[in-house]
């Protein structure tokens, strides 16, 4: 019986001294941990190229207020760093650069057939043509009559540098071309680009409509160098809906515009009545007053104005 109890207890004490030391090898399980940040949600990056020494711009929100010009990035970023040299998202015209003193010609590539092509904005009537609009206002681009809710779309490839609601502009996007050269698209209903997106000639900018500073559905559309505009029927055949040239050429007197304007301010002008006309309403398109028209033209304000008759505006 002695013996029995001697075994039993050597078996325990066998089982108990195992157990132990399984115990000290068995290492705890590690627990993966999750950390969640915002910048998971940024629905779009910009990588900069590791060999850069440069800060990342983790989102559009950022853009606005980190310094493009100073860092390599930009060009990363910007095919046309060298034509501009800053990105705006607000300004329409941040350059603030007098072309009309523009030494040199430079070379603008529409359409190569391998890298650039054109696709037009929108097939419709042209409303109002490039140039003056009234003594102290110039018209910069081409309007283009549409139905609310008409597709508009892009005419070059590019990035969108403008995609917002402006009280002149209405919705508005403007795009920074590879080419050198950007476009303006106004008065939209509806904006289906955002800020830095990537965008292909033909490509969905928005939807038309009267937005804005407008007097009915239309699209303004507007080309632009650098912050000036050129004639965009330079370039665009409106009534066919194609480029005119595949090279246009760049220089001091694609901006001649400026000086005639100048000049033309101070001549007298004339208003050809048409019909339905009323001097309210002359005076308010021309940017005077009926009193004004009154004086100017030896007539009052019960004067019925009959279509065809002109009327001294300055």
């Amino acid at each position: 019986m002695t013996k029995q109890k001697h075994l039993i207890l050597g078996l325990l004490f066998a089982t108990f001294s195992i157990s132990v030391f399984a115990e000290k090898d068995i290492k705890p399980e590690k627990k993966e941990t999750v950390v969640s940040s915002e910048k998971d949600t940024v629905p779009f990056k910009f990588s900069n190229p590791a060999s850069l020494d440069v800060p990342l711009v983790e989102s559009f929100d950022d853009v606005d207020n980190f310094d493009f010009s100073s860092s390599e990035s930009y060009n990363n970023f910007d095919p046309t760093f060298d034509y501009y040299g800053i990105w705006d998202t607000i300004s329409v015209n941040p350059y603030k650069i007098d072309l009309t003193k523009k030494e040199d010609t430079t070379e603008i590539v529409l359409n190569d057939h391998y890298q650039c092509d054109y696709q037009h904005p929108f097939c419709g009537k042209v409303t109002s043509h490039f140039g003056p609009r009234g003594r102290y206002r110039y018209h910069y681009g081409i309007d283009i009559d549409l139905e609310t809710g008409d597709n508009v779309k892009c005419a070059f490839e590019g990035t969108v540098r403008i995609s917002r609601r402006s009280s002149t502009f209405g919705n508005v996007v403007v795009v920074r071309h590879k080419n050198g050269l950007e476009t303006i698209y106004a008065h939209l209903s509806r904006l289906d680009v955002k800020i830095g997106d990537h965008v292909e000639a033909g490509d969905l900018l928005g939807l038309g409509g009267n937005t804005g500073r407008s007097r009915g559905s239309h699209l303004h559309f507007e080309v632009r160098y650098k912050g000036m505009a050129i004639n965009p029927e330079n370039i665009i055949s409106f009534e066919n809906g194609n480029l005119l040239v595949d090279k246009y050429l760049v220089d001091k007197h694609s901006f001649n515009y400026v000086k005639d304007y100048t000049k033309y301010k101070g001549k007298s002008r004339y208003y050809q009545v048409r019909k339905g006309d009323t001097l309210g309403k002359i005076a308010q398109r021309n940017r005077t007053s009926v009193s004004k028209l009154c004086k100017l033209n030896g007539i009052s304000k019960k004067t019925i104005l009959r279509p065809g008759r002109k009327l001294r505006l300055a």
